[in-house]
């Protein structure tokens, strides 16, 4: 990845003071519900504990509206600007999958989740080419485990992350409101890379 402009970090205590700093200044790498408070608070209580949650496998999860679900399997990455020479913290992606008896990879996903990838970029960083860059790492990454094709969705509204979706071979399939999540507007796209 010598020419991107990021690089993709599983969390660490490297990247974790950046990680915080963003968490304290409002930032949630969650886009349906801010986990900043909680996170700071794990973070203070055990960050070491705090990083090995986010790299394991297993667990559970604490949706919006409060319920808990089993954790699926998931790749969660930090984005580091390597265009710039302080090489900050811009945020967060993630990959999610389920998998058969056989611990092979799925594709199909439950109800609560909208796609297999979720990204968001802190907001002094968006329009850099810093998501488009990882979700096309990411992309990869999903190619690696086998997964023949990745379901990705956004706000219909949001303008900027269908360009995203779309620069990185997204196809459009659908509209659709996820009534979990509420009456918005949703886009399904559709990434492939095997016939």
């Amino acid at each position: 990845m010598s020419d991107s402009i990021v690089s993709l970090h599983a969390p660490g205590r490297d990247v974790l003071p950046a990680y915080v700093r963003a968490l304290e200044a409002g930032w949630s790498p969650n886009t349906m519900r801010n986990v900043a408070p909680e996170q700071l608070a794990a973070i203070a209580a055990d960050p070491d504990g705090f990083i090995a949650g986010l790299n394991n496998r297993g667990g559970k999860i604490r949706l919006h509206d409060g319920s808990e679900v089993a954790r699926l399997p998931d790749m969660i990455r930090w984005i580091i600007a390597d265009d710039q020479p302080e090489r900050p913290f811009v945020g967060s992606i993630n990959l999610r999958w389920q998998e058969d008896e056989a611990g092979s990879p799925v594709t199909e996903l439950p109800s609560h989740v909208l796609g297999h990838v979720g990204y968001t970029i802190l907001p002094g960083h968006s329009g850099n080419g810093y998501a488009s860059a990882a979700l096309a790492a990411v992309l990869a990454e999903a190619r690696t485990i086998g997964l023949p094709f990745v379901k990705i969705t956004c706000d219909a509204d949001n303008a900027a992350s269908r360009r995203i979706i779309e620069k990185n071979g997204g196809r459009f399939i659908e509209n659709f409101v996820a009534p979990f999540y509420g009456p918005e507007e949703r886009l399904m796209y559709r990434i492939d890379w095997q016939s």
